[in-house]
């Protein structure tokens, strides 16, 4: 059984670890793309998705509606993004969509958060990084709310290798 001392170097550890990962994705994004984590989370999850409105956007991304068309508006500007046609429903809302180069752009940006993971994982050997894997998917659902910010937590991810009938955070174990 771990001591209270081991407990409190492995919770400085985890912090860490996440903290790392997530500058060295930030990071990696700026190298490989200029833009700053919000622009790449909005490229991410329109080319997951497209036909986001901004009001969708807005939630899978955690920023306010002025900041989210603001970041829109500037994907827009640098020929990344296109607002197409109305949504059923509200034909005032416009559709959101990637140009060729958001879609360079999206494949880039998925590239390089695989990067800086499969950097972490060649520490580990295959039955470590299984080992990883089961762990991780019952971590998971103890640090994440339901509701929007379930999204909010997959606002990088590569969506399209995702096996949703496992996925930690909609499956309850």
């Amino acid at each position: 059984m771990a001591t209270d001392r081991e407990i409190s170097r492995l919770e400085n550890i985890f912090g860490a670890m996440s903290l790392a990962l997530v500058d060295k994705m930030e990071k990696a994004f700026a190298d490989e793309t200029g833009l700053g984590p919000s622009a790449i989370a909005a490229i991410v999850q329109i080319g997951t998705e497209p036909g986001l409105t901004i009001e969708t956007l807005r939630r899978l991304i955690a920023l306010s509606h002025s900041a989210t068309v603001r970041l829109v508006d500037q994907l827009v500007t640098s020929d990344l993004v296109l607002r197409a046609g109305g949504v059923e429903g509200d034909k005032r809302a416009r559709s959101l969509q990637l140009t060729e180069s958001g879609r360079t752009l999206f494949d880039k940006s998925l590239a390089a958060r695989r990067a800086v993971i499969r950097r972490a994982f060649k520490a580990l050997g295959p039955e470590e990084t299984e080992q990883l894997g089961r762990l991780a998917e019952k971590l998971l659902p103890a640090l994440v709310d339901l509701g929007d910010d379930q999204d909010v937590v997959c606002r990088v991810c590569d969506q399209g290798v995702c096996d949703q009938d496992r996925c930690p955070i909609t499956v309850m174990t």
